[in-house]
Protein backbone atom coordinates (compact mmCIF):
# COMPACT_ATOMS: atom_id res chain seq x y z
CA UNK A 1 0.00 0.00 0.00
CA UNK A 2 1.13 3.59 -0.58
CA UNK A 3 0.71 4.35 3.12
CA UNK A 4 3.34 1.77 3.92
CA UNK A 5 6.07 3.12 1.64
CA UNK A 6 9.20 4.32 3.32
CA UNK A 7 10.53 4.87 0.36
CA UNK A 8 4.12 38.40 -10.66
CA UNK A 9 0.82 39.00 -10.15
CA UNK A 10 -1.98 38.69 -12.73
CA UNK A 11 -2.93 41.60 -14.94
CA UNK A 12 -6.56 41.19 -13.91
CA UNK A 13 -8.20 39.71 -10.84
CA UNK A 14 -11.12 38.38 -12.89
CA UNK A 15 -11.65 35.92 -15.67
CA UNK A 16 -10.22 32.72 -14.26
CA UNK A 17 -10.91 29.83 -16.62
CA UNK A 18 -12.43 26.77 -14.99
CA UNK A 19 -11.55 23.44 -16.51
CA UNK A 20 -14.20 20.77 -16.85
CA UNK A 21 -14.16 17.77 -14.55
CA UNK A 22 -11.53 15.16 -15.37
CA UNK A 23 -12.41 11.61 -16.32
CA UNK A 24 -9.94 9.46 -14.44
CA UNK A 25 -9.60 5.75 -14.99
CA UNK A 26 -11.69 3.70 -12.62
CA UNK A 27 -14.44 6.33 -12.57
CA UNK A 28 -12.89 8.43 -9.83
CA UNK A 29 -13.71 11.65 -11.63
CA UNK A 30 -16.77 12.34 -13.77
CA UNK A 31 -16.93 14.44 -16.92
CA UNK A 32 -14.55 14.97 -19.81
CA UNK A 33 -11.30 16.94 -19.62
CA UNK A 34 -10.82 20.25 -21.38
CA UNK A 35 -7.23 21.22 -22.13
CA UNK A 36 -6.44 24.84 -21.33
CA UNK A 37 -3.20 26.68 -20.83
CA UNK A 38 -1.90 26.34 -17.30
CA UNK A 39 -0.88 30.00 -17.39
CA UNK A 40 -4.56 31.03 -17.26
CA UNK A 41 -6.36 28.03 -15.86
CA UNK A 42 -7.94 26.49 -12.83
CA UNK A 43 -9.15 22.91 -13.09
CA UNK A 44 -11.89 21.27 -11.00
CA UNK A 45 -12.82 17.63 -10.41
CA UNK A 46 -14.59 15.44 -7.88
CA UNK A 47 -13.30 12.73 -5.60
CA UNK A 48 -16.29 11.16 -3.90
CA UNK A 49 -17.87 13.93 -1.86
CA UNK A 50 -14.71 16.07 -2.01
CA UNK A 51 -14.02 18.77 -4.57
CA UNK A 52 -10.50 18.88 -6.01
CA UNK A 53 -9.26 22.13 -7.55
CA UNK A 54 -5.91 22.44 -9.30
CA UNK A 55 -4.49 25.93 -9.64
CA UNK A 56 -1.40 26.77 -11.69
CA UNK A 57 1.36 28.74 -10.01
CA UNK A 58 3.00 29.22 -13.42
CA UNK A 59 5.40 27.38 -15.72
CA UNK A 60 9.19 27.27 -15.91
CA UNK A 61 11.90 25.56 -17.94
CA UNK A 62 14.57 23.29 -16.49
CA UNK A 63 18.01 22.96 -18.12
CA UNK A 64 18.68 19.35 -19.06
CA UNK A 65 22.26 19.73 -17.87
CA UNK A 66 20.90 20.47 -14.41
CA UNK A 67 18.28 17.76 -13.97
CA UNK A 68 19.86 15.03 -16.14
CA UNK A 69 23.58 15.64 -15.63
CA UNK A 70 24.67 12.04 -16.20
CA UNK A 71 22.89 11.21 -19.43
CA UNK A 72 24.07 11.72 -23.04
CA UNK A 73 21.82 13.78 -25.28
CA UNK A 74 21.11 10.75 -27.47
CA UNK A 75 19.76 8.73 -24.54
CA UNK A 76 17.56 11.60 -23.42
CA UNK A 77 16.23 12.18 -26.94
CA UNK A 78 15.39 8.50 -27.36
CA UNK A 79 13.51 8.33 -24.05
CA UNK A 80 11.60 11.53 -24.72
CA UNK A 81 10.64 10.40 -28.22
CA UNK A 82 9.34 7.09 -26.88
CA UNK A 83 7.11 8.94 -24.43
CA UNK A 84 6.03 11.72 -26.79
CA UNK A 85 7.72 14.34 -24.61
CA UNK A 86 9.18 17.63 -25.78
CA UNK A 87 12.97 17.79 -25.68
CA UNK A 88 12.71 21.04 -23.73
CA UNK A 89 11.96 20.24 -20.10
CA UNK A 90 8.99 22.42 -19.18
CA UNK A 91 7.70 22.09 -15.63
CA UNK A 92 4.16 22.99 -14.71
CA UNK A 93 3.36 23.90 -11.11
CA UNK A 94 0.02 22.29 -10.31
CA UNK A 95 -1.15 23.21 -6.82
CA UNK A 96 -3.91 21.04 -5.34
CA UNK A 97 -6.75 22.39 -3.20
CA UNK A 98 -9.13 19.99 -1.44
CA UNK A 99 -12.57 21.03 -0.22
CA UNK A 100 -14.30 18.40 1.89
CA UNK A 101 -17.14 19.65 4.08
CA UNK A 102 -15.73 22.33 6.39
CA UNK A 103 -12.15 21.46 5.42
CA UNK A 104 -10.39 23.51 2.77
CA UNK A 105 -6.82 22.26 2.45
CA UNK A 106 -4.08 23.72 0.27
CA UNK A 107 -1.37 21.20 -0.62
CA UNK A 108 1.84 23.16 -1.30
CA UNK A 109 1.69 26.88 -1.97
CA UNK A 110 3.67 27.71 -5.09
CA UNK A 111 6.79 29.85 -5.19
CA UNK A 112 5.63 33.33 -4.27
CA UNK A 113 7.12 36.42 -5.96
CA UNK A 114 10.78 35.93 -5.06
CA UNK A 115 11.87 32.74 -6.82
CA UNK A 116 11.20 32.96 -10.58
CA UNK A 117 9.39 35.64 -12.59
CA UNK A 118 7.16 33.05 -14.30
CA UNK A 119 5.96 31.60 -10.99
CA UNK A 120 4.15 33.01 -7.97
CA UNK A 121 0.62 33.09 -9.37
CA UNK A 122 -1.13 30.65 -7.03
CA UNK A 123 -2.18 32.91 -4.15
CA UNK A 124 -3.84 35.50 -6.35
CA UNK A 125 -5.49 32.89 -8.54
CA UNK A 126 -6.91 31.11 -5.53
CA UNK A 127 -8.54 34.35 -4.39
CA UNK A 128 -9.85 35.00 -7.90
CA UNK A 129 -11.45 31.56 -7.73
CA UNK A 130 -13.45 32.74 -4.71
CA UNK A 131 -11.30 31.42 -1.86
CA UNK A 132 -10.54 34.07 0.73
CA UNK A 133 -7.44 33.74 2.92
CA UNK A 134 -9.50 33.04 6.03
CA UNK A 135 -11.37 30.23 4.25
CA UNK A 136 -8.30 27.99 4.19
CA UNK A 137 -8.27 25.59 7.15
CA UNK A 138 -5.10 23.62 6.37
CA UNK A 139 -1.86 24.26 4.50
CA UNK A 140 0.04 21.01 3.96
CA UNK A 141 3.53 20.80 2.50
CA UNK A 142 5.05 17.89 0.58
CA UNK A 143 8.48 19.45 1.10
CA UNK A 144 10.17 22.82 1.49
CA UNK A 145 11.72 23.52 -1.91
CA UNK A 146 11.06 27.09 -3.00
CA UNK A 147 8.50 26.32 -5.72
CA UNK A 148 6.39 24.41 -3.18
CA UNK A 149 6.90 26.45 -0.01
CA UNK A 150 7.84 30.09 -0.56
CA UNK A 151 4.34 31.04 -1.72
CA UNK A 152 3.06 30.63 1.84
CA UNK A 153 4.57 33.99 2.85
CA UNK A 154 2.17 36.92 2.68
CA UNK A 155 3.73 39.36 0.17
CA UNK A 156 1.82 42.28 1.75
CA UNK A 157 2.52 41.54 5.40
CA UNK A 158 4.17 39.29 7.92
CA UNK A 159 3.76 35.56 8.29
CA UNK A 160 1.47 33.31 6.31
CA UNK A 161 -0.86 34.32 3.53
CA UNK A 162 -3.43 32.04 5.21
CA UNK A 163 -3.19 33.13 8.86
CA UNK A 164 -6.06 31.04 10.24
CA UNK A 165 -4.93 27.74 8.69
CA UNK A 166 -3.12 24.91 10.39
CA UNK A 167 0.26 24.56 8.64
CA UNK A 168 1.66 21.03 8.49
CA UNK A 169 5.07 19.72 7.45
CA UNK A 170 6.79 16.40 8.07
CA UNK A 171 9.10 16.59 11.08
CA UNK A 172 12.12 15.21 9.21
CA UNK A 173 11.64 17.78 6.45
CA UNK A 174 11.42 20.77 8.77
CA UNK A 175 14.36 19.66 10.87
CA UNK A 176 16.58 19.07 7.83
CA UNK A 177 16.22 22.65 6.58
CA UNK A 178 16.77 24.16 10.02
CA UNK A 179 20.21 22.65 10.64
CA UNK A 180 23.23 24.93 10.83
CA UNK A 181 25.18 24.99 7.58
CA UNK A 182 22.26 23.74 5.51
CA UNK A 183 23.80 25.24 2.36
CA UNK A 184 26.51 22.55 2.51
CA UNK A 185 23.99 19.68 2.59
CA UNK A 186 22.27 20.33 -0.75
CA UNK A 187 23.35 20.30 -4.42
CA UNK A 188 25.51 23.31 -5.30
CA UNK A 189 22.81 25.06 -7.34
CA UNK A 190 20.42 24.90 -4.33
CA UNK A 191 22.68 26.66 -1.83
CA UNK A 192 21.05 30.08 -1.95
CA UNK A 193 17.61 28.49 -2.03
CA UNK A 194 18.45 26.51 1.11
CA UNK A 195 19.22 29.64 3.10
CA UNK A 196 15.96 31.18 1.85
CA UNK A 197 14.03 28.11 2.95
CA UNK A 198 15.59 28.26 6.39
CA UNK A 199 14.79 31.96 6.78
CA UNK A 200 11.13 31.40 5.89
CA UNK A 201 10.82 28.40 8.18
CA UNK A 202 12.09 30.48 11.05
CA UNK A 203 9.63 33.25 10.18
CA UNK A 204 6.78 30.72 10.35
CA UNK A 205 8.15 28.76 13.29
CA UNK A 206 5.17 29.27 15.59
CA UNK A 207 2.68 28.39 12.85
CA UNK A 208 4.08 25.10 11.56
CA UNK A 209 2.88 21.86 13.11
CA UNK A 210 5.06 18.85 12.44
CA UNK A 211 3.65 15.40 11.75
CA UNK A 212 4.90 11.93 10.96
CA UNK A 213 4.19 9.89 7.80
CA UNK A 214 0.99 7.93 8.22
CA UNK A 215 -0.67 10.68 10.24
CA UNK A 216 -4.08 11.99 9.18
CA UNK A 217 -3.48 15.74 9.20
CA UNK A 218 -7.01 16.74 8.12
CA UNK A 219 -10.19 14.71 7.65
CA UNK A 220 -9.47 12.25 4.84
CA UNK A 221 -5.98 13.64 4.22
CA UNK A 222 -2.84 11.78 5.33
CA UNK A 223 0.92 11.97 4.84
CA UNK A 224 2.88 9.13 3.25
CA UNK A 225 6.68 8.92 3.29
CA UNK A 226 8.25 9.33 -0.16
CA UNK A 227 11.80 10.47 0.72
CA UNK A 228 14.81 11.09 -1.48
CA UNK A 229 13.97 14.23 -3.40
CA UNK A 230 14.38 15.77 0.04
CA UNK A 231 14.99 13.78 3.22
CA UNK A 232 11.51 14.36 4.63
CA UNK A 233 9.54 14.53 1.40
CA UNK A 234 5.99 13.22 1.72
CA UNK A 235 3.17 12.64 -0.70
CA UNK A 236 -0.41 13.33 0.33
CA UNK A 237 -3.18 10.72 0.22
CA UNK A 238 -6.71 12.13 -0.11
CA UNK A 239 -9.63 9.77 0.50
CA UNK A 240 -13.36 10.28 0.19
CA UNK A 241 -15.54 7.24 0.64
CA UNK A 242 -13.96 4.42 -1.36
CA UNK A 243 -12.05 6.77 -3.67
CA UNK A 244 -8.39 7.71 -3.32
CA UNK A 245 -6.04 10.26 -4.84
CA UNK A 246 -2.28 10.63 -4.28
CA UNK A 247 -0.81 14.12 -4.55
CA UNK A 248 2.81 13.36 -5.39
CA UNK A 249 4.73 16.56 -4.78
CA UNK A 250 8.11 15.85 -6.42
CA UNK A 251 8.20 12.09 -5.88
CA UNK A 252 7.50 11.81 -9.65
CA UNK A 253 8.50 14.92 -11.55
CA UNK A 254 8.64 14.24 -15.30
CA UNK A 255 6.30 12.23 -17.50
CA UNK A 256 9.13 10.62 -19.48
CA UNK A 257 11.99 10.37 -17.00
CA UNK A 258 10.25 9.52 -13.72
CA UNK A 259 8.00 6.93 -15.36
CA UNK A 260 10.09 5.61 -18.23
CA UNK A 261 13.50 5.62 -16.55
CA UNK A 262 12.92 5.73 -12.78
CA UNK A 263 16.49 4.64 -12.10
CA UNK A 264 17.96 7.73 -13.79
CA UNK A 265 19.41 10.35 -11.48
CA UNK A 266 17.27 13.50 -11.28
CA UNK A 267 19.58 16.42 -10.54
CA UNK A 268 17.47 18.16 -7.91
CA UNK A 269 17.15 15.03 -5.74
CA UNK A 270 19.13 15.41 -2.53
CA UNK A 271 19.50 11.70 -1.78
CA UNK A 272 19.72 10.10 -5.23
CA UNK A 273 19.70 6.45 -4.18
CA UNK A 274 16.74 6.86 -1.85
CA UNK A 275 14.83 8.85 -4.47
CA UNK A 276 15.29 6.07 -7.02
CA UNK A 277 14.14 3.45 -4.53
CA UNK A 278 11.10 5.56 -3.68
CA UNK A 279 10.16 6.10 -7.34
CA UNK A 280 10.29 2.41 -8.15
CA UNK A 281 8.23 1.38 -5.12
CA UNK A 282 5.71 4.16 -5.68
CA UNK A 283 5.27 3.41 -9.38
CA UNK A 284 4.83 -0.28 -8.68
CA UNK A 285 2.17 0.38 -6.07
CA UNK A 286 0.27 3.03 -8.01
CA UNK A 287 0.18 0.94 -11.17
CA UNK A 288 -0.97 -2.17 -9.31
CA UNK A 289 -3.79 -0.35 -7.52
CA UNK A 290 -4.69 1.99 -10.44
CA UNK A 291 -4.72 4.92 -8.06
CA UNK A 292 -5.43 8.44 -9.32
CA UNK A 293 -2.52 10.88 -9.02
CA UNK A 294 -1.74 14.57 -9.30
CA UNK A 295 1.84 15.46 -10.20
CA UNK A 296 3.02 18.93 -9.26
CA UNK A 297 5.23 19.20 -12.34
CA UNK A 298 3.45 16.79 -14.70
CA UNK A 299 1.65 18.12 -17.81
CA UNK A 300 -1.23 20.42 -16.86
CA UNK A 301 -3.31 19.79 -14.87
CA UNK A 302 -1.21 16.86 -13.64
CA UNK A 303 -4.13 14.43 -13.27
CA UNK A 304 -3.73 10.85 -14.36
CA UNK A 305 -2.59 7.42 -13.33
CA UNK A 306 0.37 5.07 -13.71
CA UNK A 307 0.46 2.18 -16.17
CA UNK A 308 3.12 -0.49 -16.63
CA UNK A 309 4.97 -0.31 -19.96
CA UNK A 310 7.42 -3.14 -20.52
CA UNK A 311 10.04 -2.99 -17.81
CA UNK A 312 9.07 0.56 -16.85
CA UNK A 313 5.92 2.70 -16.62
CA UNK A 314 4.07 5.49 -18.34
CA UNK A 315 1.97 8.43 -17.21
CA UNK A 316 -1.58 8.28 -18.54
CA UNK A 317 -3.05 11.77 -18.40
CA UNK A 318 -6.74 12.27 -17.75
Amino acid sequence: MVSELTASRLLSRRGVLWGASAALAGGLFAGSPRRVLAASATHKAKLGAAEITIVSDGVFTLPRSLVLPDKPDADIAALFKAHGAAVEIVAETNVTVVRNGPTLAVIDTGAGPDFMPTLGKFGDRLEEAGVKPDDVTHVIFTHAHADHFWGVIDPLGDGSRWPKAKHVMARVERDFWLVEGIEDKVPAFQKSMATGIQRRLKELATMITVAEPGAEVAPGIALVATPGHTPGHVSIVVRSGSEELVVLGDALTHAAVSFGAPDWRWGSDIDVDVAIKTRKALLDDLAARKVAIIGYHLPWPGLGRVERQGNAYRFVAS
